[in-house]
């Protein structure tokens, strides 16, 4: 029995310096790859002299959002012009790209148009070409229920030209120089389902036609409405067709835009971060039921906002340059 268990306890020792043999050999291999890619990070954002203009997509539509990313290293002195508008770059968290994005507005006349950039005094010039889009048209629907509000045609009108827009507007109208965020942008629902009105589609009545400038998302009232970027809260009010309206500054001139609200979850002036409750979905103003209307504004620029974050996601790290990320947290544990 004696050299039963012997022989035993050998065969679990070999196993053992087995398996630790193999969990050295793969950590030290991790070790050697992330290694290089802190070198090869290093390389790239030092090394590489020559700027590299990648354009997405070079034949936007009318309310789409175009990405610039100028590749390479990080560079010191970077500007830009398009459309008479200055470009705002910034740089995404582990990052050497300089990176800005540009709103084709609902109704920029088509046609090409020049993007111009100097970057550390080397002139850079893309030209793109804007599409015509074409938008859907609906009649106004208004309900007994909301009749019974006492909202009409007329009402709905006048609100939105002589309150609800210069609400808005005068929010709007300001600008951040500096970014609040580093990241892409997410979605403002665990869910995104359309319903409703889609972006650019005309409302008609008799004598009145307006333009939806966001998307209505379909969701059950009190559903809970997330942050899409870090930001500033700078309007949490409720206006007479928006109803409980709540609007983030991002920097830059991009703001995100909430309306229908039936709660707010943060004030005005709240630094608020990427994917934080901000609010509860509702059926406020002029609503025919619970949903969320959500817009993006892009400088003077009224985009698709689902497109718009689909756009951003494009300045998301590879998985080997997350993985160099992850070790240098690693690294820095205990620190």
């Amino acid at each position: 029995m004696a050299k039963k268990r012997e022989k035993r306890r050998g065969k679990e020792t070999k196993k053992r310096r087995k398996n630790f043999l193999f969990f050295s050999i793969s950590i030290a291999f991790l070790i050697i790859l992330c290694l290089g890619l802190l070198v090869f990070s290093f390389w790239r954002k030092n090394l590489s002299p020559e700027p590299n203009l990648y354009i997405y997509p070079d034949n936007p539509k009318q309310g789409e959002t175009v990405l610039v990313k100028v590749k390479g290293r990080l560079f010191d002195n970077i500007s830009g012009v398009f459309n008479g508008e200055t470009i705002d770059f910034f740089h995404p968290e582990e990052s050497s790209d300089s990176v800005a994005f540009l709103g084709i507005d609902v109704k920029m006349e088509p046609g090409n148009y020049k993007i111009i950039l100097n970057v550390s005094g080397k002139e850079m010039e893309k030209e793109i070409e804007v599409q015509k889009k074409n938008f859907p048209v609906s009649e106004m629907v208004i309900t007994e229920e909301l009749q019974n509000k006492g909202f009409t045609e007329k009402k709905i009108a006048e609100d939105m030209e002589t309150k609800d827009a210069p609400a808005l507007n005068k929010v709007l109208a300001s600008f951040t120089t500096k970014p609040y965020f580093t990241r892409s942008f997410s979605f403002p629902l665990s869910k995104i389902r359309k319903a409703g009105l889609d972006f650019g589609g005309f409302v008609r009545a008799k004598d009145y036609e307006l333009q939806h400038f966001g998307v209505d998302l379909g969701v059950p009232l009190g559903t809970r409405v997330y942050a899409v970027n870090d930001g500033k809260v700078v309007l949490a009010s409720k206006l007479a067709n928006y109803g409980k309206t709540l609007i983030i500054d991002h920097g830059l001139g991009i703001f995100s835009l909430y309306l229908h609200l039936s709660n707010f979850e943060v004030s005005l002036g709240e630094i608020v971060r990427r994917g934080q409750i901000i609010g509860l979905s509702g059926s406020s103003g002029y609503s025919t039921g619970p949903h969320l209307h959500f817009s993006i504004r892009d400088g003077k620029s009224r985009v698709d906002p689902i497109l718009f974050i689909k756009t951003t996601k494009k300045t998301e790290d590879t998985v080997l340059a997350s993985i160099g990320r992850a070790l240098l947290q690693l690294l820095n544990i205990g620190r």
